[in-house]
């Protein structure tokens, strides 16, 4: 089980700013991996709705085994927002990540990390974007810090 704080800076003309604070539980699958699931809740900049609510799945691939141990970390999950109801504002939510634990006490660990977060909104159905697929999800960099009971 960890918990964590985190920031996400909106990026482009069609962006959004948030913090979050999340719980996730974890599974070790081995010394290398894990698999999980995790949620929270946001506070937005208000360009959309104002609280939001990230439901995700976690995947996570360690590097090497030792007393600090960097990481490979993905979430694939849904966003559920304030204001509206699902299907009309956020939607489905990616995330890659580069982290490392930090021991501190036994199996306890500080973590931090950094990556990209992209939110799927339905905003985007009306534009008429032709460029990558990718473009078509509210995006911006991640970073995030925890600790893991």
């Amino acid at each position: 089980m960890s918990a964590e704080l985190g920031f996400v800076k909106g990026v482009g003309d069609a962006r959004h700013n948030y913090g979050i604070a999340a719980f996730n539980y974890d599974y070790i699958i081995s010394d290398f991996s894990t698999i999980g699931v995790g949620g929270g809740i946001g506070l937005t900049d208000g360009t959309y709705d104002r609280l939001i609510f990230p439901l995700y799945a976690r995947l996570k691939f360690y590097f090497l085994k030792a007393k600090v141990s960097p990481y490979f970390l993905m979430n694939i999950g849904y966003t559920f927002s304030s204001g509206h109801k699902p299907g009309e504002a956020f939607g489905v939510s990616f995330g890659t990540y580069i982290g490392a634990d930090f021991p501190l006490f036994g199996k306890n660990n500080f973590f931090a990390v950094l990556g990209s977060s992209y939110q799927g909104h339905e905003l985007f159905k009306n534009l008429n974007i032709n460029s990558k697929f990718i473009n078509k999800f509210l995006w911006g960099p991640d970073i995030r810090i925890g600790y893991r009971f």
